[in-house]
């Protein structure tokens, strides 16, 4: 599901001439998302524990697109969600399927090997982000992806149930603009 909502950040980017229309599908998401938590309307997109987080994320993607597409800063968006997208997706496919030692923040048992999938797939998702969408050199690009991994990933770990789906887009699309 982090895959299929994140990646929708190029198509809007493309299929949208303004980002205020931009906002009307992930916001009716939230919307949708908000009804099924409560509702159970959608029992596979809540397969696992029942958490805020399949409402925050399309909320996330609302928000990014609010505040950087409307400065004409769409790549930072779109950078943003891919920390979610790829960097949390992959942390907990590699996390739940090889992650074996691990530390627990906030009662949520969190893995190294996890933990460093989130990281590596934020860097390598966020650098080809900005290489391509925003035009920057492959080593800014590089360098502006690390330090969104690294930062992300502390983010994702420090973040209590569900609540990562708006930290970690926020946070790291907060800092790429700050770098950039």
């Amino acid at each position: 599901v982090h895959i299929a909502v994140g990646m929708w950040v190029f198509p809007t980017l493309l299929l949208f001439r303004h980002w205020t229309w931009a906002l009307v599908p992930p916001l009716a998401f939230c919307l949708l998302n908000a009804l099924s938590l409560r509702f159970r309307f959608f029992g596979a997109i809540e397969v696992q524990e029942r958490t805020v987080g399949t409402v925050l994320f399309p909320l996330s993607f609302a928000l990014l697109l609010g505040l950087f597409w409307r400065i004409g800063r769409p790549e930072i968006a779109a950078a943003g969600l891919m920390a979610m997208t790829w960097g949390d997706a992959m942390a907990a496919v590699v996390g739940q399927s090889l992650g074996r030692r691990g530390y627990t923040l906030w009662r949520q048992r969190r893995t190294w090997l996890g933990s460093l999938a989130f990281l590596s797939w934020t860097a390598l998702a966020v650098t080809l982000t900005l290489r391509f969408l925003g035009r920057y050199s492959s080593s800014r690009a590089l360098l502006y992806g690390i330090v969104a991994g690294l930062s992300g990933a502390v983010v994702e770990a420090v973040s209590p149930r569900g609540t990562d789906n708006l930290t970690v887009p926020l946070a790291t699309a907060g800092l790429l603009y700050l770098l950039v």
